[in-house]
């Protein structure tokens, strides 16, 4: 196994122990049982519980978007892009039960402002992900001419905002719905047809 495959097999048990008994519970001890290795080892790939947790909530953003830009790359126009990032993004979520319930132990792993985001790099790279298909769709002449980082930008903190609602801070209301028409408002006020 090499290196990478073990970076991935330590954060995913991570990962798997931080959800299931918080940070404070989970040791470096209990990682290193999980994976078959010793305390030691795991330090060749962290600094310290702080690095790992940090780096195993990474590695599972990271996986989740790009097991989005896979997506992505089936689809042919801006159009279909954008539909499949906003759902596929979003169901993401409510299949990964683990990532889900570290969400809900801390909410801070989605930030609003830039100079707060421990995750900037992978948040950055998601963004960055929209931003292509929101210049897609105005070279296709199908989204109107706008300021693509700002809108880019705005989009991105409605989306957390919707997360954190929908799973941090639920109030019992229906999701789905909110979220459908939510996108049938943003398509209105982005798509010229």
């Amino acid at each position: 196994m090499d290196k990478a495959d073990k970076e991935r097999k330590i954060f995913q048990a991570a990962l798997s122990l931080f959800a299931h008994y918080g940070y404070r519970k989970t040791t470096v001890e209990d990682v290193a049982g999980k994976v078959g290795m010793t305390k030691s080892n795991i330090y060749f790939y962290v600094k310290n519980k702080r690095d790992l947790y940090e780096k195993s909530v990474s590695h599972a953003l990271e996986k989740w978007r790009s097991t989005i830009e896979k997506e992505l790359e089936s689809a042919g126009n801006a159009r279909e892009k954008f539909a499949i990032a906003s759902s596929r993004s979003f169901e993401y979520l409510e299949n990964h039960r683990e990532l889900r319930a570290l969400l809900i132990q801390n909410p801070d792993i989605f930030s609003l402002s830039p100079s707060e985001d421990r995750f900037y790099e992978v948040n950055n790279r998601a963004m960055q992900m929209l931003k292509d298909v929101i210049q897609q769709g105005i070279d296709e002449g199908v989204f109107y001419p706008v300021d693509v980082d700002h809108v880019t930008e705005f989009l991105f903190s409605v989306y957390i905002m919707f997360l954190i609602k929908t799973y941090v801070k639920s109030d019992g209301s229906s999701s789905d719905r909110m979220y459908e028409e939510g996108l049938a408002l943003i398509y209105r006020g982005l798509c010229k047809n």
